[in-house]
């Protein structure tokens, strides 16, 4: 049976409301709700606490927190205490950030993500399963470390996320799941999960063993070229990225030679003036925008492409609208 999941965007008011949107989703038969953490907005572990009092059968997935703000044995902490509380619900979404949040922000040393994210896995793995923790080398210096409660899961779930080659093979050879990032096309995704299943079978794991999650930037509308402008610009805060930009381009069969001069126009004159450089194409591909037809469409060439649960990813104001459009 084809999976849904749902993703909360920022915004959340009050308990009351962030309740609706729990019930709203375990209500309409979607298989798992998201919250993502974005710096400085809600705090998603007291979010998915309140989440996993509020609902009863829905799986509840982070996407993502980093290894950085929290430590290891934190997090171990954090995760176990919500698979007790959801009754073996839980789903950890680990990614890199950013080391300007992360560094310049807060001032955290960064260092190299990869080596952050495998010691961060490694030492929630044993974490999880009872085991005393000792690392005096590494980024992560525990001494003697032991979690008195455990997970319900005898093997929670720890989802990566990554965009390049290098993030995409550190999900293939240590990963549970994948969670693609959104504003990305289904070429993209075809690309992504082929790196990750070929890094598996090189580190000897099952390729089909790994779930691959993507979320999906919807927009439900009777007249999609009305929203193409504010779409067009949060496209250009994207490419604007270094490197993000090219690989999304390149595998989305677009033209990344635009980039240079896109940059350079946000930098001279900020990102209106770079809208242009954004085709109607670009929109189409990396969002899913229209109406409900089409999107369920739209969500189906995701799936082809090698998702296995699509993760939908609406503004606050249209949640009940899109749990409701595509209800199981």
């Amino acid at each position: 049976m084809s999976r849904l999941g749902l993703v909360l965007y920022h915004g959340i008011d009050s308990g009351p409301e962030l309740q609706e949107y729990g019930r709203l989703a375990e209500d309409n038969g979607f298989d798992s709700l998201w919250v993502t953490e974005r710096y400085f907005h809600e705090e998603t572990f007291s979010m998915l606490g309140f989440l996993a009092a509020a609902t009863e059968r829905i799986k509840l997935g982070v996407g993502v927190v980093n290894p950085y703000t929290r430590n290891p044995a934190l997090l171990a902490m954090a995760s176990a205490t919500l698979d007790r509380l959801s009754g073996g619900r839980f789903l950890l979404g680990l990614g890199r950030s950013e080391a300007q949040v992360i560094q310049d922000k807060m001032g955290i040393p960064y260092g190299n993500s990869r080596t952050a994210l495998t010691e961060t896995v490694q030492h929630l793995r044993r974490l999880f399963a009872g085991e005393r923790v000792s690392a005096p080398d590494g980024r992560y210096k525990l001494s003697n470390v032991r979690l008195a409660t455990t997970p319900v899961q005898s093997r929670l779930p720890i989802y990566l996320s990554g965009i390049g080659p290098k993030g995409l093979r550190l999900i293939g050879e240590i990963a549970d799941g994948a969670v693609l990032n959104a504003y990305v096309s289904p070429a993209y995704v075809r690309y992504a999960v082929k790196e990750i299943r070929d890094a598996a079978t090189a580190a000897g794991r099952d390729p089909q063993s790994i779930d691959m999650t993507c979320m999906l930037v919807v927009r439900l509308t009777d007249d999609p070229a009305s929203l193409y402008p504010a779409l067009k610009q949060r496209l250009v805060r994207l490419l604007e990225e270094p490197h993000v930009g090219e690989i999304l381009l390149d595998t989305g069969g677009f033209d990344p030679s635009i980039l240079p001069t896109l940059r350079a126009t946000v930098k001279s004159d900020g990102e209106k003036a770079a809208v242009g450089f954004i085709s109607d194409g670009m929109v189409e591909a990396f969002y899913i925008v229209g109406p409900a037809d089409h999107c369920r469409a739209r969500i189906e060439e995701y799936r082809r492409a090698g998702v296995d649960e699509p993760l939908l990813l609406p503004r606050l104001e249209d949640f009940r609208k899109v749990a409701e459009a595509f209800r199981a």
